[in-house]
């Protein structure tokens, strides 16, 4: 019997199924002859769905038990939330 064990390359958690995950940009080159090249300059690394959630590359779908993205709290909020703090602490 053969076992297969996926490793995350992000958090290192073994899991069932990795998500392919890349970044990089197109290069167009002309040469002499007037032909032209598309280079590609990509990093690939395979992340669980996890991951990519946390980091906001996918939405959670409703069977998922994992929280969504939270984006970080805005200047207001920060200064609202010292405020209160000062307030509770007279």
């Amino acid at each position: 019997m053969r076992k297969t064990i996926f490793t995350c390359d992000r958090c290192k958690k073994e899991v069932e199924k990795l998500e392919e995950v890349g970044a990089g940009r197109r290069v167009k080159s002309y040469g002499y002859g007037g032909g032209e090249r598309m280079e590609v300059c990509q990093f690939l690394a395979e992340w669980c769905l996890e991951c990519c959630i946390e980091m906001g590359i996918t939405k959670p779908g409703k069977e998922s038990l994992t929280l969504p993205f939270q984006p970080p709290p805005t200047l207001e909020d920060m200064v609202r939330e010292i405020i209160r703090e000062e307030i509770e602490n007279k």
